[in-house]
């Protein structure tokens, strides 16, 4: 009888080339996808550094325009308490203390007739208590109208109310002279922001790509399907190299079986992620 330990040599032989063919395949794809992650993540590490130096460059910046803005809010405000100030006193004469409008209505008209630079609870709370002032002021005026004889005894009490005149006014602030390092300062800003934003994005772009960067679907299969491969197509035939023929005869079907299905396990697995990617790019 011819000697069986040919065929189960042969058989090893050629599933082993078969499992070192797709295992460096794997392996390189493997190996190319952890390098182009190791790429990519280096690179977002690099665009983090240059985001946070460019964020250093902007402390300092955006506290001196900071502070510009809060002096010329501040002489905005000042304006504006100076408009405050004019309206009250032109509208005094017109004011009775039987009929006196509303803070509110007030408030309105103001806004009708004057520009406002900023218009905000702080600036109505100034006004109300502006107006407040004014009622106070004509109330004691009218008294001291009423009751001439008084004056000498009310003395105390008007020293200690400002005119109108001095009570209302304040004196206005001119606007300074535009800081040319306030401009260039939030130009660089401005600047170094957008620079940002773009970086920003190109982060978003490769954390994407890194998200696209996985292991096939249900790569564990695989890996299993290449284990009962090598194991009913190598390492069992080579078990089997010092048989009898007798023996020979029980073992061969089923080395066959193993080596058949383990086959057919692998490609059917190569074939289905195939189709699975190439669905995937043409989803139409």
């Amino acid at each position: 009888m011819t000697d069986p330990n040919w065929f189960y040599s042969a058989l090893a032989q050629s599933a082993a080339a078969i499992v070192g063919l797709i295992g460096a395949f794997v392996t390189s794809r493997v190996m190319m996808m952890a390098g182009e992650r190791s790429r990519r993540e280096k690179r977002i590490d690099e665009i983090n550094a240059e985001i946070k130096e460019l964020e250093r460059q902007n402390v300092p910046l955006l506290e001196y325009i900071n502070e510009v803005n809060r002096k010329i809010e501040e002489e905005d405000r000042k304006e504006d308490e100076g408009r405050v100030n004019d309206f009250l006193r032109a509208k005094k004469p017109e004011l009775d203390l039987e009929n006196l409008p509303t803070a509110d209505e007030m408030l309105k008209e103001l806004r009708e007739g004057n520009r406002i630079n900023i218009f905000d609870e702080k600036f109505n709370s100034m006004f109300k208590e502006k107006y407040n002032v004014l009622k106070e002021e004509i109330s004691v005026e009218k008294e001291e109208a009423a009751q001439p004889k008084r004056i000498s005894s009310l003395g105390g009490l008007l020293a200690g109310i400002q005119s109108p005149e001095t009570n209302l006014r304040t004196p206005r602030l001119l606007r300074s002279t535009p800081d040319p390092l306030f401009k260039k300062y939030r130009g660089i800003k401005e600047e170094n922001d957008k620079k940002i934003t773009d970086k920003n994005a190109i982060i978003q772009e490769l954390q994407g790509q890194l998200k696209q960067m996985i292991l096939p679907k249900h790569f564990k299969w695989f890996i299993i399907s290449i284990i009962y491969f090598t194991v009913g197509g190598v390492i069992l035939p080579l078990l089997l190299l010092p048989i009898t023929p007798e023996q020979h005869l029980v073992w061969k079907p089923r080395v066959v079986f193993l080596f058949v299905t383990g086959l057919i396990a692998v490609f059917l697995y190569i074939f289905i992620e195939i189709k699975y990617i190439t669905k995937k790019i043409n989803p139409a």
